[in-house]
């Protein structure tokens, strides 16, 4: 994967053209390095399972397995010079985004299946624990919404209902079309809605909630119990990040224009996250509450 970013790197200094209003290369390497990165992930979070080797290895192959398909098809698809998503211009290209949409649909039941065997596991870091199993749960969202992306809108209905053959079935952009202005380097829209973003922000879910128990870890002034209410809180708040950038896209908002029920959106989001603090911290401090066990070390 992490040759395939280089390669896809090279090509868009030295290949001009240009699809859907960026590089034609832009994607192959955003999705090399968000895949590789995905991947090793979760090689880090196999690493809690160390009794269910075997178990991880046929995880491990069919989520690799998928990967590289859905990759082969992007590139094979940059190189041909037309879109990989959404594209069902010809029979052919059909077949690409079929077969793409077959193996992201089973790498997401892997990743559910990992991540329910994670939850059925006994870890000794409760943070830890917690972090991971949140991360999961909320990246396993941010990959459905791909599913989302997918559904026909628009034009692309009233001509499935003549039983002809639409250029493209699907697509990220909703209130307008996708291409247009975008935001430098990941070319969200600034026009319209973009499911783009809450994808993004929910895949990495995997990254970030980990990443913050290890920031905890290292404050050791705090107790096992309060970094728990933090995570949590954190992942609540995650969570309800990227539905609320899913919302406001749905709605055909575009990330850089928040009205009233987007910033709302935001704020319930806000409201959750310290709720779930306070209702942590009502719970440490009831009557016959059991204490929290001493901290545990990360490593």
């Amino acid at each position: 994967m992490f040759a395939g970013a280089v390669i896809s790197a090279l090509l868009m200094g030295v290949d001009p053209r240009q699809l859907v209003g960026e590089p034609l290369w832009l994607k192959p390497f955003k999705f090399y390095v968000s895949l590789s990165i995905f991947d090793a992930t979760l090689l880090y979070f196999f690493a809690f399972l160390p009794e269910r080797r075997r178990f991880l290895r046929r995880v491990g192959a069919l989520i690799a397995a998928c990967g590289y398909l859905e990759m082969v098809a992007i590139t094979l698809q940059a190189a041909r010079g037309v879109r990989s998503h959404f594209n069902t211009a010809t029979a052919f290209d059909q077949a690409v985004f079929s077969s793409m949409g077959i193996a992201i649909t089973v790498m997401w039941g892997a990743v559910l299946v990992f991540a329910l065997a994670l939850l059925r596991s006994k870890l000794e870091n409760r943070v830890l624990a917690s972090t991971l199993r949140m991360g999961l749960l909320v990246t396993l969202v941010g990959m459905g919404l791909g599913f989302v992306m997918t559904t026909p809108h628009g034009e692309q209905l009233e001509t499935l209902k003549t039983r002809q053959r639409p250029l493209e079935v699907g697509g990220h952009t909703f209130g307008g079309r996708d291409g247009g202005a975008g935001l430098p380097l990941v070319g969200w829209s600034r026009e319209a809605g973009d499911l783009r973003p809450a994808h993004f922000v929910g895949l990495h879910a995997l990254q970030v909630l980990p990443l913050l128990a290890l920031g905890l870890a290292r404050r050791k002034q705090r107790s096992e119990s309060k970094e728990l209410a933090w995570v949590r809180a954190a992942g609540v708040g995650y969570l309800g990040i990227t539905l609320a950038l899913a919302l406001q896209a749905l709605r055909g908002q575009s990330i850089v224009s928040w009205d009233a029920t987007g910033l709302a959106s935001l704020g319930a989001v806000a409201g959750a996250s310290l709720l779930t603090l306070a209702a942590h911290q009502l719970r440490r401090r009831a009557p016959g509450s059991i204490p929290p066990p001493a901290p545990v070390g990360m490593g």
